[in-house]
This record gives structure tokens, sequence and C-alpha cells, in this order.
């Protein structure tokens, strides 16, 4: 990149080895755009052209407040967790954060950016590694609730009890590591040496015992209780989308057996925000239980937009309206941990 003076000011002028720069920090991103576009075409443009041309205007208006409603369930749960732990956020604070961090989806570390953020509202009074405690707690527990929606289907078909074990072991396995503390000791020691994660270690130290000290049975109780909430939201967000493309072929139990294997399973994987892997699975799962491909793929698209493209202007649009410099600050924080 270089730069030239013009009457107007400085103009950036790229150049090919800062466009690889760029690419290579972000290859995971660009390749999971390449999957979805992918997809699109493997399904036939044209028919997902169709299906969004004769989509519902009156149930895409009803999925705002549906979106609306999860984030601010999600962020009162976290408030609950981040309380519990002791640290100085407010409720306000907490629903902003939530919303500001839905920003950064499809970057590596997804609601981990709550950590800077928070640091940035009262730098002097939270701890990071606590407060990425809480962000593990509250996320692997909404996971955790989610993955019931599955059970009316294993129920009803047994066989699908292999999906629900292979999204449940990996849930386990990640719980008893953080509540046993010789062994989630011994393993952050391992990766604190790893030469990325060394500037972590006081996070990484941190984080098991915070973990442990909200494993509470009030806490556990009512965080539960705010993820029922959001998970049905969640799905009847869904829902809302395929209904808006006339999907047919599945009924809502199937519907929140497709959504809560998909979540739950590209939750677990290092994709940020599981570009491609999610809209992959979710079509391909829907297609299997009836649902025309086109369908199936638009309204994950439009689920998509809803869910993380929508979310991630509100984001923006608080950021400019709470606090323009906030955004350069965000940016240094981004740079620190890369």
């Amino acid at each position: 990149m270089t730069t030239e003076t013009t009457a107007t000011g400085w103009r950036v002028r790229m150049t090919p080895h800062r466009v690889w720069i760029g690419f290579r920090g972000h290859w995971v991103t660009v390749v999971g755009v390449g999957a979805v576009i992918g997809l699109v075409f493997a399904v036939n443009p044209g028919k997902v052209a169709g299906a969004l041309t004769h989509a519902s205007p009156a149930l895409l208006l009803i999925m705002l407040p549906v979106v609306l409603s999860l984030y601010g369930i999600r962020g009162i749960t976290w408030f609950v967790v981040v309380r519990a732990s002791g640290q100085p956020v407010g409720l306000a604070q907490a629903l902003r954060v939530t919303l500001i961090s839905q920003m950064f989806v499809f970057l590596p570390g997804g609601d981990l950016w709550k950590v800077p953020l928070v640091k940035q509202e009262d730098g002097s009074a939270t701890d990071a590694g606590v407060i990425t405690g809480t962000i593990v707690f509250d996320d692997l527990v909404y996971l955790f609730v989610l993955t019931f929606a599955m059970v009316p289907v294993v129920v009803a078909t047994p066989v699908l009890s292999i999906p629900l074990a292979v999204a449940l072991l990996p849930q386990v396995v990640i719980f008893a590591i953080l509540l046993s503390p010789a062994v989630y000791r011994a393993l952050s020691a391992r990766v604190g040496n790893l030469r990325p994660f060394r500037r972590f270690r006081p996070e990484l130290e941190l984080l098991g015992p915070s973990f442990r000290s909200l494993v509470r049975v009030r806490t556990v109780l009512l965080v539960m209780a705010l993820d029922v909430i959001a998970a049905s939201l969640a799905i009847a967000l869904f829902a809302l989308a395929l209904a808006s493309v006339h999907a047919t072929g599945s009924d809502l139990s199937h519907v929140a057996f497709t959504y809560s294997a998909s979540q739950v399973v590209t939750n677990l994987t290092v994709i940020p925000g599981a570009l491609g892997a999610y809209e992959g699975m979710m079509t391909g799962a829907m297609a299997l239980e009836g649902v025309a491909p086109a369908a199936a793929a638009t309204g994950t698209l439009l689920y998509r937009i809803a869910n993380d493209v929508v979310m991630a202007l509100i984001g923006v649009a608080i950021v400019l309206v709470y606090d323009r410099d906030r955004l350069g600050a965000i940016g240094r924080a981004g740079r620190s941990s890369g």
C-alpha cells in the first residue's frame, strides 16, 4: 500500500502485496464466502432468486422483532453470568456490548470480542480472565440447552441418537476439563506455552477457576431458563426464514432438530461464524428432510442475514451513536490480539 497527496488530502492506493497480506489475515472468512457462493450455484441461482422474489414480506418483517428479542435475552443472560462472577457490569452495558460484539461475528474469536469491549467500557474495574470465563460459561450452557431441541425427533427416530451423541460428546469433554482443576491446569499450561497463546497466559490461568465459580445451582438454573427462551426464539427465527420462502416438507420438530444440530456442531469448529460450513450443513439437512434445496438454501441465507448481517449493522449503529471514537479503540484491540 502506498499513499499519494491529492488536492483533497491523502489517497490510499492498494498494491498486490497489500491485498495478499489482507487475504492471508482473513483467508478463512474469504473461503467461507466462496463456499456460500458455491452453495447458491450448486442449488441453482435462478431458483434461489425466484424464492427470494416470492418471499413473504410479512414474515420477513416479523423476523426483526424476533431476532432483537433473541439478542436481548442473550444479553440479559450474559448480564446474569457476569454479575454472578462479581464483575461490575450493568445491564445496559451488557446489552450494549452483546450487540456491538455482533460486528465481529465473522472474525476469529466470536463472542470473545466482548472481552476488549468491556475493558474499554470500564477497563480499571474488570478482569479479562474472569470476563472470558463468563463468556465461555454463557456459550457452553446455551449450546448444551440448544442440544436438547434434538430430543423430540430422537425419541421418535432412535437412529438419530447418533447425531445427538456427536453433538453432546464434545460438550461433555469440555465441561469435564473445565470442572477438573488438575486436568485444566495441565492443559492450560501446555497451551500457554505455545507461542500464539503466550500473551494470554493470565486469562488462561483464570478461565478455569472463574468458570468453576459460576457453577452454582441458582446461577445455572436461571441461565438455563433464559437459554430455553433464547433457543426457542432462535429456532422460531429459522422457522420463519423457511416459512417466508414457502419451504414445505418438514415440521417444526424436524426444523428444531436440524437447527440445533447444525448450530452445535458448527459452533464447535474453529471457522469464524461457521461461514460456509453452517449454510451447507443446514441446506443439506433440510433437503434430506424433503425441503426443496433452493428453498432450504434461501431460508438459511435469510436466517443468516437476519441473525448476523442485520445484527452486525445494528452493532455498528450503536457504536456510531454511543461513541464514534470507540471504532478506533476497537480496531486497536483487534490488532493487539492478532
